[in-house]
């Protein structure tokens, strides 16, 4: 094939003002781009081609692999694809964050999602009115592409072999007109009635009245073609352009699953659903940990942990039901006595107004440098202590990411308490080794963070690290989360010793432990009981950590 000349900004302009033309409204989108490699080197098959930046508002098309495809006359038709994405379907992510949560209710693991295949069904059914034809070019041309050492169109999924029958029924192309012909006769063999479902599928799906049964129409035909959820990876041109919503997006979608229970309930009634078919709303750190665990790299876990953090928010709030104005957020760092910035230094701690002013005319060429150092929290004006907490994270209790952790709720709750009332608060997090420690944390957001990490194994009660602390700053109210295991630690020798030490050098230290007998537990901690400074104060069963929480947080840091 004959390629011709690269396309011309004239070429581009005139293709984007009739893709604009066919939806008939103004969109705030730049004219499209042509697109970058995401990576130095990058195979082309791997890139999209076309997609939107909504950071930027900026419309990409990768124009050499159109061309390459053999679709250069597509132009419009790729172009109108994306305005359809943006403007109707999905229009708005929240929408999409909808359907990622529903389908992994009906699909657990699902491996990729199958929103922007749900997507492209509609917008390619408004675009294919008048663009029939070209929309063909760009799959035709990418089953024109096969992988190495593979026969032409032998790489395709039964999965993409569906989609494309169906656009074979939906603009009346012949059977293997985009269905590889070679695979025809093998898909009817292992899926009977193969083109009868997907002539019903065409006849049903756009005649469905509202959005949520469509969805639920397609998840219960597509189900079929996967075998494997977990291992489910296609590629499809055009099915890869819809962005994956942010959190805020995500986390509203976690908590909206009754509003699908009408459309689950008509589904079942059409026999779309049956017994197979999970349509029970799961716990909602079940639904993060599957909406996330597809996505790529590091992408997952870090939008699961801001999703969880988020659900833990909610149930200290739920507990903590006065919410006093927070207090202006202290500078939590001070500046160092300033030094001469040398190359190679970070530029980042040049102070440039110190330099300005001290150094005049030489400030470019001698530049002063101030690192900066942890200011230790001053005591609250409100007269509430600084708070440090001992969280049990041994493997007796579960990792809080993935379900949810008692003790590591009750921590959530007195550190928000505390930096409601305008204290501070350190987290030290621990199970058997060395225990993580933060620094002086003056906002919810930090501690919350903080406190979702987790060790697992076994149970070893830090109590250097308390004695240590309580030296370096008696003021502190220390309080200690964990369960009987906390117990079995202070029988060790010299950790009553240790622990007393420390209960004489704080202003308070608080067992807060999950015990089946009180009478035993005071019994094992008798030597530390006698001292003012130290409190018990027990619960028999996790679930009461919470709410005993917040009763603890009212009598510790009430005036």
């Amino acid at each position: 094939m004959t390629r011709r000349a690269a396309f011309t900004p004239a070429e581009v302009e005139r293709c984007w003002r009739d893709a604009l033309a066919l939806w008939d409204v103004h969109v705030h989108l730049s004219p499209p781009e042509p697109h970058q490699p995401f990576k130095p080197g990058a195979d082309a098959k791997d890139e999209p081609l076309a997609y939107i930046d909504m950071v930027r508002r900026q419309v990409f098309v990768h124009f050499e692999q159109l061309d390459r495809m053999g679709a250069r006359d597509s132009l419009t038709a790729v172009l109108a694809h994306e305005i359809g994405h943006h403007v109707r379907f999905p229009h708005t992510l929240g929408w999409d964050a909808e359907l990622r949560v529903l389908e992994q209710r009906l699909i657990p693991g699902l491996g990729q999602s199958l929103t922007n295949l749900f997507f492209d069904l509609q917008v390619n059914e408004f675009v294919g009115r008048t663009h029939a034809e070209a929309l063909c070019e760009v799959y035709r041309g990418f089953l024109r592409a096969p992988e190495p050492g593979q026969d032409k169109g032998a790489g395709t999924t039964p999965l993409f072999c569906f989609y494309l029958a169906l656009y074979e029924e939906l603009w009346s192309k012949e059977p293997g007109d985009l269905v590889p012909r070679g695979r025809l006769e093998q898909l009817e063999r292992d899926y009977p009635g193969f083109r009868a479902q997907a002539r019903m599928f065409v006849q049903t799906f756009y005649a469905l009245p509202d959005a949520r049964l469509q969805f639920l129409y397609f998840c219960a035909a597509f189900i079929r073609y996967i075998d494997v959820p977990g291992e489910t990876r296609f590629r499809i041109p055009l099915a890869g352009d819809v962005p994956i919503p942010d959190e805020g997006d995500l986390d509203a979608a976690v908590q909206a699953g009754a509003r699908w229970d009408d459309a689950l309930e008509e589904a079942r009634e059409q026999g779309w659903l049956d017994a197979t078919h999970d349509t029970k709303d799961a716990e909602p750190l079940t639904t993060i940990g599957r909406v996330t665990a597809h996505l790529p790299g590091k992408d997952s876990g870090k939008l699961r942990r801001a999703l969880v953090a988020r659900h833990y928010r909610r149930l200290v709030d739920r507990h903590l039901l006065k919410l006093p104005s927070a207090p202006s957020k202290p500078e939590p760092y001070l500046r160092t006595t300033p030094e001469a910035w040398e190359y190679g230094d970070d530029p980042s701690t040049i102070d440039w107004t110190l330099t300005v002013v001290t150094q005049g005319h030489l400030a470019a060429i001698s530049p002063l440098r101030r690192e900066l150092e942890a200011d230790l929290p001053p005591p609250s004006d409100l007269g509430v202590p600084a708070v440090e907490l001992y969280l049990d994270t041994s493997g007796s209790m579960p990792n809080p990411e993935y379900q949810l952790n008692a003790m590591t709720l009750a921590a959530q709750v007195l550190a928000a308490s505390a930096l409601r009332k305008g204290a501070t608060v350190r987290g030290i997090v621990y199970s058997s080794g060395a225990p993580v420690v933060s620094p002086w944390m003056y906002d919810e957001e930090t501690a919350r963070d903080f406190l979702l990490h987790y060790i697992g194994g076994g149970t070893w009660f830090p109590v250097e690290e308390l004695e240590a602390f309580a030296s370096e700053r008696p003021d502190v109210l220390r309080v200690i989360i964990s369960d009987s295991d906390f117990l079995a630690n202070m029988q060790q020798k010299q950790s009553l010793k240790r622990l007393a030490r420390a209960v004489a050098n704080s202003r308070r230290v608080v067992a807060f432990l999950a015990v089946p007998d009180e009478a035993a537990a005071r019994k094992v901690l008798a030597p530390v009981l006698t001292d003012k400074r130290f409190r018990l104060a027990t619960v028999q069963w996790m679930s009461d950590f919470g709410p005993a929480a917040a009763a603890l947080a009212d009598a510790l840091l009430e005036k």
